[in-house]
């Protein structure tokens, strides 16, 4: 199970630490264009972006930053929005949501009537022997359009995958589409992944 959910993060044929063609829109309107390689963790706080192969490169923060996309080598694009990242507060019982107060970048993963995103994120570990490290791990988010943050939907580890799923949907539309939760069928959404979360909300909600 877990497998399958990074496979829509894998799609894109995308690694770290290499520069990708690309193109940065700012928030004053402007385009760089050039390359541009990924930040390890949806949360740094910088991408790294050179107008060429032998230029040097630069740190742009991502609080200058709209969007950005960039072409893999299969020469598929793909598009990463700068926002805030957002969660329910734990046992609150009113559905009370955290927002970040810093900015991080995600991957538009499907848009329509509501909008799926995909964050990445390592921390620290431990292996067998205690050896120091990465684990890496991936989230994904969704917001409706014109909102300024995502908010997080499902966790890509397989333990109550489909109640904990099951459960963030109905918090997130209660009001504008209360059913919307009725609608998910665990097998379909292990056959066509999450992204059929967009397709169900354009076909059940207004």
């Amino acid at each position: 199970m877990k497998k399958y959910f990074y496979l829509l993060l894998l799609l894109p044929f995308l690694s770290f630490s290499k520069f990708y063609s690309g193109e940065i829109t700012l928030k004053d309107k402007s385009v760089k264009k050039g390359l541009i390689e990924l930040p390890d963790s949806s949360t740094d706080k910088y991408i790294k972006f050179k107008e060429s192969k032998k230029s040097k490169s630069e740190k742009i923060e991502l609080e200058e930053i709209i969007f950005f996309s960039i072409v893999n080598d299969k020469r598929q694009t793909s598009k990463f929005i700068i926002t805030y990242l957002a969660k329910f507060k734990p046992f609150s019982k009113t559905n009370e949501i955290k927002i970040d107060k810093n900015l991080s970048c995600v991957r538009v993963v499907k848009e329509g009537k509501i909008n799926l995103y995909y964050g990445w994120f390592v921390s620290s570990g431990y292996g067998a022997l205690g050896t120091p490290m990465n684990q890496e791990s991936g989230l994904y988010f969704v917001n409706r359009p014109n909102e300024n943050f995502v908010i997080l939907l499902h966790d890509s580890e397989p333990v109550n995958w489909f109640s904990f799923l099951k459960t963030n949907v109905e918090k997130i539309f209660i009001d504008d589409c209360p059913k919307f939760h009725e609608t998910l069928d665990k097998k379909v959404i292990k056959d066509k992944g999450i992204i059929h979360i967009v397709d169900l909300f354009e076909q059940n909600c207004n």
